[in-house]
């Protein structure tokens, strides 16, 4: 007989034998050859539309699971089973216009206000935690001037990239052997400031009080973090990106923001499945062109304060109509197994949703959110009372546990949990 071991036993020995192994316990060295299949990591894709998306279009009028689709929804009907709409949610004390976009991954209150100062977002949070097991701890895209929705524990936007050119070839395309070398003391460089900073926070811990020296703790921890991270962005500076199987990916044409955006979601896909992150974050901004009405010129911000008008509301339907159309193309591709039977939807997290919930009167209640996959009981709408709405930000904290960032609060939250959404 031939085992996984490929060590040979023949039917005599193994009769003879037989009632000794029947009695044997479970051992750590069978662990390898028995293995069930290796469990998939956790991924976790946020998209903010800047101007949100025109309510009557997106939510659906009824709650539960026996909901009729919205016209938005209705776009992606085939995903129904594997996406939850959610109704009712806003961040406390954050009624800021188009400047809640700041708050949106965060649940810092006031981000209109001069003296706004942000804090860490939940995708950071989860890269502190699971960012030095992959290439990148995390990227972040966006078309136009590159605006971020992703801050930094010390509340510093992280610049995100507004080319999909530059993108693909950072995650994708080999440096040449003088590009690498340069990216290594790059990452050199960086550790030797840290050591710097280090030895003088060392020493200045020596003359200060108890409520000082446990924010210093605070700060070496995060200094040893951020220095493991650098030890292995040096490992993989020198590693071969690997192969994505596809030509490289090219920016379209300018205005085209919204072919931009679907190529921004498939650059995700395509790092998750690499392994190269864990985490992305996709802010769409604006456009001027839309794929459905190609010889049109569209002004998203003008059309979002339609007040009502219907004329400006068939265009901003239209474009919006094509954005869900993007995120719908970006679910079906999460779907498809890959050779193992393994769908990347099942242990990704998507995360749609607006800083506003009426861009028309800039209002930041009843934000449009709209969560797929990831390991939750999905094919329902869940409709908070707006008039007593629970925080976003429970959503956040339970993502975060989802995720493997085991926090009991976070932001503005008052639970670990948002009601009515389950886990498999």
């Amino acid at each position: 007989m031939n085992f996984i071991t490929q060590r040979y036993l023949s039917r005599r020995a193994l009769l003879k034998q037989g009632s000794i192994a029947l009695a044997l316990p479970w051992l750590e060295s069978m662990q390898s050859a028995f293995a069930a299949t290796p469990v998939q990591p956790k991924r976790f894709v946020c998209v903010l539309n800047y101007f949100s998306f025109h309510a009557p279009n997106f939510f659906p009028k009824e709650a539960g699971a026996a909901y009729t689709p919205s016209p938005y929804l209705d776009l992606i009907k085939d995903h129904r089973d594997d996406f939850t709409v959610i109704s009712g949610l806003n961040h406390p004390e954050v009624r800021d216009g188009h400047a809640s976009d700041r708050s949106f991954l965060t649940g810092t209150p006031h981000p209109g206000s001069p003296s706004f100062r942000n804090s860490i977002s939940l995708d950071q949070l989860i890269a502190e935690k699971i960012g030095s097991q992959t290439r990148f701890a995390s990227i972040a895209m966006a078309q136009g001037n590159g605006t971020s929705f992703s801050y930094s524990r010390s509340g510093v936007a992280i610049p995100a990239e507004s080319s999909v050119t530059r993108m693909f070839a950072k995650l994708f395309i080999n440096g040449t052997p003088a590009e690498v070398q340069t990216e290594v003391e790059r990452v050199r460089q960086g550790r030797s400031i840290l050591d710097r900073v280090g030895a003088e926070a060392r020493a200045m811990q020596r003359d200060v009080g108890a409520a000082d020296r446990e924010k210093l703790d605070q700060y070496f921890t995060s200094v040893r973090e951020l220095e493991q991270r650098m030890v292995t962005a040096e490992d993989y500076a020198r590693r071969p990106k690997p192969n994505p199987g596809i030509a490289p990916l090219k920016d379209p044409a300018p205005g085209e923001q919204t072919l931009s955006f679907g190529l921004n979601l498939q650059l995700a896909q395509l790092a998750f499945q690499a392994d190269l992150t864990r985490l992305a974050t996709i802010y769409y901004i604006g456009t001027t062109k839309t794929p459905s009405k190609p010889g049109e010129s569209f002004a998203y911000h003008d059309l979002s304060h339609h007040g009502q008008d219907s004329g400006k509301i068939n265009k901003l339907t239209l474009l919006e109509r094509d954005i869900m159309s993007e995120c719908g193309k970006f679910l079906g591709r999460l779907k498809k197994p890959d050779e193992s039977g393994t769908r990347l939807i099942d242990n990704t997290i998507t995360v749609v949703g607006a800083g506003m919930g009426n861009a028309s009167s800039h209002d930041a209640t009843n934000l449009p959110i709209l969560v797929a996959g990831g390991g939750f009981k999905h094919g329902q709408h869940i409709a908070h009372d707006p008039t007593s709405p629970p925080p976003l930000c429970n959503l956040w904290v339970q993502i975060a546990r989802q995720m493997g960032a085991e926090v009991d609060k976070f932001g503005t939250s008052n639970k670990e949990t948002l009601a009515g959404l389950e886990t498999v």
